[in-house]
């Protein structure tokens, strides 16, 4: 290690299924907030198998990183390197590797041998051996399932002084999978304070996390996908049920996610399964295995003959009774297509874990480098410190109900649906997601629809709005609806626009919701997060040709929302002149617009008028506009007006790969957000967490 600075962790398990990739995630979330260039690396890998712990990882963090570099030395290679030259030599191989990633990462988050297929004690033995060889403290967690209680602190201690015997130093040590009784104790009494010198920690038993899935098994087992859904291969498998019994037996004992096991000549059952999976009344299938002799031709006749088979359905040749025991010995796993399971064990990870302690031990100070997903993980961990409830009006989007599922699993925010009860069941079915979290609104509920009626011709009869009018847009008008729900305090704020237009979205905040008290005007930002910093770009999206005054407002505004989610404000006000090289009424306007933010922030630092380039690029300052300290510097950018600000923020979203978070709207009474029509899953998360913080320092 460099400086005395935590450059690597060695996360290791005790005992295969521990839970090992609970406590990557979990590290991984608190990395990204801190190191800019985080690489993996396995020591010790199994070359002839797909490493499905480190592909998830990698995707799920966006690492470029080829994955050829992220192993060390083949375990058949080691063995053989172990038996001829020595463990010595074994060591050099790996570090030579390691070191090469080293040097061109700030951070290396190392993988432990996995123990299935190993002996458990050396397969331990040697993962504190590379731990200790790469300068990388262990991050240990070890399973306390069918543990009793009294094997907890007797666990953690062996382990510890074994680890510290060969000479590896402890980052932290998690038991996994502690009954609820277990879990409880520790969290009252402190464990991680009393017992230990390092952080220890109760992780309570997840039964989400336990499921086996479809890929599990076609990963494992020599199995055939016959037909179905290829979207839910990541289904969870509950259960599993030999089919042997008379189809309307099955039928009345069926549980959900089980999965029907039974001969390929069973027809009936088959028939049944698919039939009961379309009615929302029967419980959910986990999916159909298919035993012994290839499936007949009437089975493939009645296949092919669906259209559609959500359920999936697969074979296998050998006999039931062999299958399920053999798919019972298959250890769940964490992929990254199962972004459910990921959701859950981030949970899991944040609500258990003292993050901040991690945080501190990793002595992260003086990093400047912010990276859009460390941004975007600021947000998340920023929203779940206070929750807040936020309004999503446009059931009719998959998109929308997706985002709604994963922050809901993450504990971001609650969440309010507008719309059928029964139709937002029946879609959340139809997607394989769960929105039982949510809170529902029917949109055709008469009373509310009555009582915003009256609110809203209160608000607008002096515009000429009488009663039957506002009955009417009320009842025609779902975003109007949903603002008046808000209005009412029923929700923290809102989040619209992927079906509807910024008009549509922003025009009853306007009426409604109305601007804060000394705010004229409302505005907008993005966050645009480039490689390595974020920048703030104002207004893009609102005010079409804003005066010198409304201008300054703008800034101001900007300037708030930059500070309230962590950026330090060097304010550009932008004109196509920089300094005094320029005259004319559109410079004027910005020469005016930046002395009145001066005079009201004057500890503010802000240069204007000033180029775009002057304002970003260190060199040009120096010529264009020296010793001023927001020159080269700015990470706030008010442009002059919208032309200006749409333009410059999607050409450099495009041309460079910057990923642009917002529009974010600043200036009402509660926070409304639109959306992009173009957005995706991960925009709406990423805007819901925004609207979330607003709301956080937004009365009710």
């Amino acid at each position: 290690m460099q400086n005395n600075r935590i450059e690597s962790l060695y996360v290791s398990s005790r005992e295969a299924g521990a839970g090992s990739m609970v406590l990557a995630l979990g590290l991984m979330e608190i990395l990204r907030r801190h190191y800019g260039r985080i690489a993996l690396f396995r020591p010790l890998t199994f070359h002839h198998k797909t490493d499905s712990d480190i592909a998830t990882l990698l995707e799920r963090y966006g690492l470029n990183q080829a994955p050829e570099t992220t192993r060390g030395v083949d375990l058949d290679e080691a063995e053989r390197i172990l038996a001829e030259e020595g463990l010595e030599i074994l060591l050099e191989r790996v570090l030579e590797r390691y070191e090469a990633l080293h040097e061109s990462y700030d951070f290396v988050l190392c993988m432990g041998t996995r123990l299935d297929g190993l002996n458990r004690q050396v397969g331990m033995d040697l993962n504190i051996e590379m731990a200790k060889n790469l300068s990388a403290p262990v991050a240990g967690i070890f399973s306390m399932l069918d543990e009793e209680p009294e094997a907890l602190e007797e666990g953690a201690r062996l382990w510890s002084q074994a680890i510290r015997k060969q000479g590896a130093e402890i980052f932290l040590l998690c038991a996994n999978h502690c009954d609820p009784r277990l879990h409880e104790s520790c969290q009252k009494e402190d464990l991680c304070a009393k017992l230990f010198d390092f952080p220890f920690f109760c992780l309570p038993r997840s039964r989400a996390l336990e499921y086996r899935t479809i890929v599990d098994i076609m990963e494992n087992l020599p199995v055939e996908w016959l037909a179905g859904d290829e979207g839910r291969k990541e289904n969870d498998i509950h259960h599993f049920r030999l089919g042997t019994m008379e189809l309307a037996g099955l039928l009345e004992t069926l549980r959900p996610h089980e999965f029907v096991v039974t001969s390929s000549d069973r027809v009936d059952l088959v028939s049944g399964v698919l039939l009961a999976s379309q009615n929302p009344e029967m419980p959910p299938s986990g999916g159909i295995m298919l035993c012994g002799r290839r499936p007949g031709p009437a089975l493939k006749k009645l296949l092919h003959g669906l259209r559609e088979v959500p359920t999936p359905i697969l074979y296998i040749e050998e006999a039931e009774h062999e299958f399920i025991p053999r798919a019972l010995e298959i250890k769940p796993s964490i992929r990254s297509g199962n972004r459910r399971k990921i959701d859950y064990a981030l949970r899991l990870f944040s609500e258990n874990v003292d993050v901040r302690r991690l945080e501190e031990r990793l002595d992260t100070m003086g990093s400047d480098v912010i990276t859009p997903t460390m941004f975007r993980l600021r947000l998340f961990e920023r929203a779940r410190s206070d929750l807040k409830t936020i309004l999503l009006p446009e059931i009719e989007d998959d998109r929308i109900l997706r985002a709604a599922d994963a922050l809901l699993r993450r504990g971001v925010v609650q969440i309010l649906l507008v719309g059928s009860r029964e139709e937002i069941g029946r879609r959340a079915k139809r997607l394989g997601i769960d929105l039982s979290g949510a809170k529902i609104v029917e949109w055709e509920d008469t009373q509310l629809r009555e009582r915003f009626a009256r609110l809203y011709h209160e608000l607008r009869k002096e515009k000429g709005v009488s009663y039957d009018m506002a009955m009417d847009r009320i009842s025609g008008n779902k975003t109007l609806f949903s603002t008046m729900l808000l209005y009412d305090g029923q929700a923290d704020g809102m989040v619209s626009g992927a079906i509807h237009s910024t008009r549509d979205t922003i025009s009853p905040a306007l009426q409604i919701i109305k601007t804060r008290e000394g705010d004229p005007i409302a505005s907008s930002c993005f966050f645009m997060c480039l490689p390595t910093k974020v920048l703030v770009y104002a207004d893009c999206a609102i005010n079409l040709d804003p005066t010198a005054e409304e201008l300054a407002v703008i800034a101001l505004q900007t300037v708030e929302t930059s500070e309230k989610f962590g950026i330090d404000p060097r304010v550009a006000m932008l004109s196509y002149s920089t300094g005094n090289s320029g005259i004319g009424i559109d410079v004027e306007k910005v020469r005016k617009a930046t002395q009145i933010v001066q005079e009201r922030r004057p500890d503010l630092p802000v240069a204007g008028p000033i180029q775009y380039d002057a304002a970003i690029d260190p060199g040009v300052a120096k010529i264009k506009m020296p010793d001023n300290p927001v020159a080269g510097h700015a990470t706030v950018f008010i442009f002059p007006d919208l032309d200006t600000g749409n333009i410059a923020y999607k050409a450099v979203q495009r041309s460079s790969g910057a990923v642009a978070v917002g529009p974010v709207m600043q200036g009402l009474r509660k926070p409304v957000n639109d959306l992009s029509r173009g957005c995706t899953v991960d925009d709406i998360i990423d805007t819901v967490s925004i609207t979330a913080i607003q709301a956080q320092e937004t009365p009710r």
